[in-house]
C-alpha cells in the first residue's frame, strides 16, 4: 500500500507541475500576443508604418528570442531548469510593463527585445522538464495540456487585451498584464522540484553532455528526421505565426469592423476550437503511437495541410460571417500540429539533449515566423497598398500561408526514418 500511495502522489505532483507550466505559458503568451492584438492602436499612437509594426511584433521580439534560446537551452541541459524558467518569467514580465511605459516607438521596440530574452528561457526547458514527469506514452497529452496556455493566453491577449484597451488605454493594459508573471515566478521556485533527467526513459545517465554546441548541432542536424523536422518548423512557422500575428488586423481591415469586434471574432474561435484541436491531437497521438510509431508525424502533417487550405479560404471570404465560421475548423485541424511534432521530437531526442534540440527546432519556428513571416506580411501590405488598399492584406496573408504545404511534406517524410535515427542518437549520447 505504501508503494501505491507513493506512486499515486507522484502522478498527482506531475499534474501539479504541468498546471504550473500551463499558468506560466498562459502569462507568457498573453504578454506576447498583446502587442499583436493592439497593433492598430499602437501604430496610431506612434504614427508608424505597417513595415515598422511588423518589425516590432516580429523581429524586435523574435531576434533576441531566437539568439538567446539556444545558449539558455544549453544551460538547461546542464543546470536547474526550474530556476531558469522562473528567472525568465521575471524578465519577460518586467519588460512587458516597460512596454506600457514606452514614450517612443524606439523604446517600445527595445522593450519587446527584453520580452524576447525572458521568454527564451521557457519553452525548451519546460518541455525537457515535463519529459521527466510524464512517460513517453503520456507526453503528447501532457504537451497538449501545456499548450492550452497558448490558447488561454492568446485569447486573453486578443479578447481581454482589446477589451481593457477599449475601456482604458493600451499602455495601462501592458502594465496590468506584466505584474502576475513576477508572482508566478516566485511560486515556481518554491513549489516545483527539479527531477532527475531521463528517469522515465528506461536508462538514467548521470554524466552530463559536455560536448560543444557545434558538435551537438552537427550530430542533430545530420540526423535526417531531426533535419526534416527543423525544415518543417521553418516553413510551418513562416505560415502559421505570420497568420496568427496579423489575423485580427486582417479582420479589421477587410471587413471594416472595430478592433474589439475583430478580437472577439477571431480570438473566440481560435480559443474554443483551438483547445479542442490541441486536446484531440494529444489523445490521438498517445492512442496510436504504441501501434503506429509514425502517428504523431502523420497527424501533424495532415493537420497543418488542412489548416493551410482553410486559412487561405478565410483570407478570401466574401463577408465577415463566413470568415468567422472558418476560424473554427481551421483552428481544430491546425492547433495540434506543433503538439504532435513536439511529442515526436522529445521521443526522438536523448534526455541530455532535449532542451538544446528543442531550442534549435524552436529557433527555426520562431525565426521564420516572427522575424520573416510577420515582417513579410507587413512589407507586402505596404507594397500593395496603393493598388489594393485595405484588401492588400488578403494577398499577403495567402502568400505566406502557402509555406504550410512543403512543411507538411517534410513532417511526413521525417516519420519514415525517426525510429532508426532515435536508436543512433541513443547510442551516441
Amino acid at each position: 500500500m505504501k508503494l501505491l500511495d507513493t506512486s499515486v502522489q507522484s502522478r498527482k505532483y506531475a499534474w501539479f507541475v504541468l498546471f504550473m507550466m500551463v499558468l506560466l505559458y498562459f502569462i507568457n503568451y498573453a504578454d506576447r500576443t498583446l502587442a499583436n492584438a493592439l497593433l492598430e492602436k499602437i501604430k496610431q499612437t506612434y504614427q508608424v508604418s505597417d513595415t515598422y509594426m511588423g518589425f516590432v511584433i516580429g523581429p524586435a521580439f523574435a531576434l533576441v528570442y531566437c539568439v538567446a534560446a539556444i545558449p539558455i537551452a544549453r544551460l538547461a541541459d546542464r543546470h536547474n531548469r526550474v530556476r531558469i524558467i522562473a528567472m525568465g518569467a521575471v524578465i519577460w514580465s518586467i519588460f512587458t510593463m516597460l512596454s506600457g511605459l514606452s514614450k517612443t516607438p524606439e523604446m517600445f521596440a527595445l522593450s519587446r527585445f527584453g520580452v524576447g530574452i525572458g521568454e527564451a528561457a521557457f519553452l525548451a526547458p519546460a518541455y525537457s522538464l515535463l519529459s521527466d514527469y510524464f512517460p513517453p506514452k503520456k507526453r503528447a497529452f501532457a504537451f497538449a495540456i501545456m499548450n492550452l496556455g497558448v490558447y488561454f493566453g492568446g485569447a486573453f491577449g486578443n479578447i481581454g487585451g482589446t477589451a481593457l484597451a477599449a475601456n482604458y488605454d493600451w499602455q495601462t493594459t501592458f502594465l496590468w498584464l506584466g505584474g502576475p508573471g513576477v508572482l508566478l515566478a516566485g511560486l515556481t521556485v518554491l513549489l516545483v522540484k527539479e527531477p532527475e533527467r531521463g528517469r522515465l526513459d528506461g536508462v538514467i545517465r548521470t554524466k552530463t553532455v559536455q560536448d560543444s554546441f557545434s558538435k551537438v548541432y552537427s550530430s542533430l542536424i545530420t540526423t535526417p528526421s531531426f533535419r526534416l523536422i527543423t525544415i518543417a518548423a521553418l516553413f510551418g512557422g513562416f505560415a502559421t505565426i505570420a497568420f496568427g500575428s496579423w489575423a485580427i488586423a486582417m479582420f479589421e481591415r477587410i471587413f471594416e469592423i472595430s478592433n474589439q469586434s475583430a478580437g472577439a471574432r477571431y480570438g473566440s474561435g481560435a480559443l474554443l476550437a483551438g483547445m479542442v484541436g490541441v486536446l484531440l491531437m494529444g489523445v490521438l497521438c498517445d492512442k496510436f503511437t504504441t501501434k503506429y510509431p509514425r502517428a504523431p508525424y502523420s497527424l501533424s502533417a495532415g493537420g497543418l495541410f488542412l489548416f493551410t487550405l482553410l486559412a487561405i479560404g478565410m483570407c478570401f471570404s466574401p463577408n465577415v460571417n463566413i470568415a468567422t465560421a472558418l476560424v473554427y475548423p481551421a483552428s481544430i485541424v491546425g492547433a495540434g500540429w506543433v503538439v504532435a511534432l513536439q511529442a515526436a521530437l522529445q521521443d526522438l531526442l536523448p534526455a541530455k539533449l532535449r532542451a538544446t534540440g528543442t531550442s534549435i527546432w524552436a529557433f527555426a519556428l520562431t525565426f521564420a515566423g516572427l522575424v520573416l513571416g510577420v515582417l513579410v506580411v507587413g512589407w507586402i501590405n505596404d507594397a500593395l497598398a496603393l493598388q489594393y488598399g485595405g484588401e492588400a492584406i488578403r494577398y499577403s496573408m495567402a502568400l505566406t500561408l502557402l509555406a504550410g504545404i512543403p512543411a507538411s511534406l517534410c513532417i511526413y517524410r521525417a516519420g519514415k526514418t525517426a525510429d532508426f535515427d532515435k536508436a543512433l542518437l541513443a547510442i551516441e549520447y
